[in-house]
């Protein structure tokens, strides 16, 4: 009887704290490759490299964002659709003001090669961040500067969407470290969506985790005996 007690006790404190019968789901942040289901005209990339001059970009959207509790994150995936080779480097940020965004995670730098697929790649890089309260969070991509560098990711202009955008080789690749700032966009709100996102999830904590393995080990001692 004294088990069945503590059995109780533990599956009951578990459900409290989510972990059983109450997975949270991954969050995905940013436009996705959806957007490009409206083809046509609608459907680009940024200006193409000539080779020479540079053509690097910073497009962070600020229309599919998320919503996440204070907790522990890790930024798992990175999705997107290619029109065009080139390298990406993906972002999460949080709103400072008006336009302006502080780095939370950063990715590992794809060279892209394959495109018009839908691709997804690890996150990698910087890919743990936490928050102390309830925080919107945008997804954003940063291409490295130099001449012949360009922005791989496809767009469109008809998605009803906005992105802050800019295209100024001011060292756009120095501001995407964790605790950077990113802002004085050259485009702030400009009408149209990126074909990316990333997938986050939250972290448990420590002590509801333990409290669950708890639950496990006393209902494996209930069935020995």
């Amino acid at each position: 009887m004294r088990i069945k007690t503590i059995i109780k006790t533990l599956l009951s404190a578990s459900i409290a704290a989510g972990f059983i019968g109450n997975a949270s789901a991954a969050t995905i942040i940013g436009a996705g490759t959806g957007i490009l289901l409206l083809q046509g005209a609608n459907v680009a990339v940024d200006t193409p490299s000539d080779g020479t001059s540079d053509q690097s970009r910073q497009n962070l959207d600020d229309t599919f964002t998320a919503t996440l509790a204070a907790g522990v994150y890790s930024i798992n995936s990175f999705s997107y659709q290619a029109g065009q080779t080139g390298s990406v480097i993906p972002y999460l940020a949080k709103l400072t003001a008006a336009n302006t965004y502080e780095i939370l995670g950063v990715g590992d730098q794809i060279d892209v090669t394959t495109l018009n697929a839908d691709v997804t790649v690890p996150f990698g890089g910087s890919n743990q961040f936490t928050l102390t309260g309830s925080t919107v969070v945008y997804a954003g991509i940063v291409n490295p500067t130099g001449p012949g560098s360009q922005n791989p990711i496809k767009l469109n202009y008809a998605s009803g969407s906005t992105v802050d955008h800019d295209n100024n080789a001011d060292g756009l690749i120095s501001q995407a470290v964790v605790g950077g700032s990113v802002g004085g966009f050259a485009h702030a709100n400009l009408g149209r969506s990126y074909a990316f996102s990333i997938e986050v999830d939250a972290i448990p904590e420590p002590s509801s985790a333990i409290l669950s393995l708890l639950g496990v080990a006393v209902i494996g001692l209930r069935r020995r005996r």
